[in-house]
């Protein structure tokens, strides 16, 4: 069974937040949200409520075959202060082939930051985010999959990175099933 755990804040944007993990689950996927915060609630940048399913502090990551950092202002709180369980997991991982790594909008910044991609490794991020540690590794399209990575540019691109994260994990047929239910073609 795959698994993926969602990594939030309180400011992670709504739609990158929502959007893949209704996706996920549709496909069967088991997606488990978790908090960086102190509590299991967070208030989204747009005040979209969510109880995550669990605190970070509480959880072991190396129980899922990917982690998902949604961007957002929250995307700033996975760090070594408030989240070093998951920048220690990440950088321990970033090569492990068994573990992909995703991420949204500013979150792909995550990857950079954490010295965590291959020299030659590619992502795509927000425009805005691009600057000289990045631009080495940037490209400029809605959805990158590079090595162990997948990451999208924005909340306009997060309903087709999730289909291309279903595709990556359970099969191109069940992406195409979903499309269709969802009128997403």
């Amino acid at each position: 069974m795959i698994r993926i755990a969602v990594i939030a804040a309180n400011q992670t944007e709504d739609i990158e937040l929502v959007t893949p993990v209704d996706i996920w689950r549709r496909a069967g996927i088991i997606v488990r949200v978790i908090s960086v915060e102190k509590k299991k609630n967070v208030i989204l940048a747009h005040g979209t409520k969510v109880s995550c399913d669990e605190v970070l502090a509480k959880e072991n990551l190396a129980k899922y075959n990917g982690l998902y950092l949604p961007g957002g202002k929250g995307w700033t709180k996975f760090n070594e202060i408030i989240a070093p369980k998951l920048v220690t997991f990440c950088q321990k991982n970033a090569k492990n082939k068994k573990v992909t790594f995703m991420a949204a909008c500013a979150a792909p910044e995550f990857f950079v930051k954490y010295d965590m991609l291959s020299p030659n490794a590619k992502i795509t991020c927000y425009p805005s985010q691009v600057d000289e540690k990045i631009k080495q590794h940037y490209v400029k399209k809605n959805v990158v999959i590079s090595d162990n990575f997948i990451t999208t540019a924005g909340p306009g691109t997060v309903a087709e990175f999730a289909i291309e994260v279903v595709k990556k994990f359970i099969s191109p047929s069940k992406a195409s099933e979903i499309n269709k239910a969802m009128l997403y073609i």
